[in-house]
């Protein structure tokens, strides 16, 4: 079972789940059960109140199962580049670190949490590398009201090819968007800007404003313009090798359950009586 993803199947809790959105349900309800059960095993090895739990995930839900935000279906979900698809949740817990009871529209991306956990933890990074990501950790221990973040990309969906040496991006440019906390741009196979939404104004990203003379707008594109100006051209285009494997991995020979055929039905039997009447 991989919680909360495909396949959907009941849970331990809920056996008798049979439409996809109830065993959907059960099983994020299962996944809240698990949460529980390692918060309550830090609580048990008396190490709740210096341990930092995060939940996230790393895409929007597939499909027809998304749920309501405010009442509202968000635009978009998995693989898709509007907000319900590249916006996720990230809650941070940690009674003795984390100041609670507090919700931020700050800006983070994934890239952050090696340089955020490294000066959580205190770790130097190695020397001589350039990370992309940022540290947000004063965010997160009360000290600082924002990220060190103006901006945010994410990358569309279905760039890379799998082949017998590994997989592989296959476009020179990956279509993307980039964001601020206002503003957002889209962009295909090549770095121009196909349109811009007002995310305050417009959070279902509906009246694309590419054209638009206002001053405010003609601002944003000009900024974006000029944060994509200072990316490469081309993507880098690594090959990614499947990697060795663990000593605790095992193999398992899996084969696929053989779905059983229906009996025919006695047609030929029923055929020869007749005939011989």
């Amino acid at each position: 079972m991989a919680l909360t993803h495909g396949p959907l199947v009941p849970t331990p809790d809920e056996h008798n789940a049979t439409s996809s959105r109830d065993k959907l349900k059960g099983m994020v309800l299962y996944t809240d059960t698990l949460v529980g059960r390692l918060v309550a095993a830090l609580d048990e090895l008396k190490i709740r109140e210096r341990t930092i739990v995060i939940f996230t995930t790393d895409n929007g839900t597939s499909g027809g199962l998304r749920g309501t935000v405010g009442g509202k279906r968000p635009s978009g979900g998995k693989a898709s580049k509007y907000e319900g698809g590249v916006c996720q949740p990230f809650i941070v817990n940690a009674p003795g670190i984390v100041p609670g009871e507090r919700e931020t529209d700050a800006l983070t991306d994934f890239s952050d949490l090696l340089p955020t956990f490294a000066e959580l933890g205190q770790a130097q990074l190695p020397k001589g590398v350039t990370l992309d990501g940022k540290s947000f950790a004063p965010l997160l221990l009360g000290q600082a009201d924002d990220s060190p973040r103006d901006w945010i990309m994410a990358l569309g969906h279905g760039a890379g090819r799998l082949d017998k040496d590994g997989v592989r991006g296959t476009r020179d440019f990956a279509d993307r968007v980039f964001r601020d906390k206002r503003y957002k741009v889209w962009l295909g196979n090549k770095p121009e800007i196909t349109a811009l939404y007002d995310l305050k104004n417009d959070p279902l990203e509906l009246h694309n404003l590419l054209k638009s003379t206002k001053a405010e707008h003609l601002a944003a594109l000009k900024k974006f313009r000029g944060i994509i100006d200072s990316q490469p051209k081309i993507d880098g285009r690594p090959l990614y090798r499947p990697r060795k494997a663990n000593p605790w991995d095992k193999s398992v020979n899996a084969q696929p359950a053989k779905e059983k055929k229906p009996r025919p039905k006695r047609n030929r039997r029923r055929q020869r009586k007749a005939a011989q009447q």
